[in-house]
């Protein structure tokens, strides 16, 4: 394939790859939310680890932190788009 054609090839595809739904000011809101999501996933992951080395105690909350470490990015960045969208509606 000359370079030429694959440069044809590429621009084939590009609107199925733009096709993703997403508006362009969407974009950083939709990666921030992954963020989020991957960052307090991780903090609950950490605060299970600190408890079992006994540095901290979770006490009643252990229930929920468990819960969180274990729960998918997918729904927590859901959960934390909806949480910023009820707050843009507010403001």
């Amino acid at each position: 394939m000359r370079s030429n054609e694959q440069h044809a090839a590429n621009n084939e595809r590009t609107p199925q790859a733009r096709s993703s739904g997403l508006v362009a000011h969407e974009l950083p809101q939709w990666l921030g939310d992954w963020y989020f999501a991957w960052c307090w996933r991780r903090k609950m992951r950490r605060l299970l680890r600190l408890e079992s080395a006994g540095q901290v105690r979770l006490g009643s909350a252990r229930e929920r932190v468990s819960n969180g470490a274990q729960m998918p990015l997918v729904m927590i960045a859901a959960r934390q788009a909806e949480w910023r969208r009820k707050g843009d509606r507010a403001d």
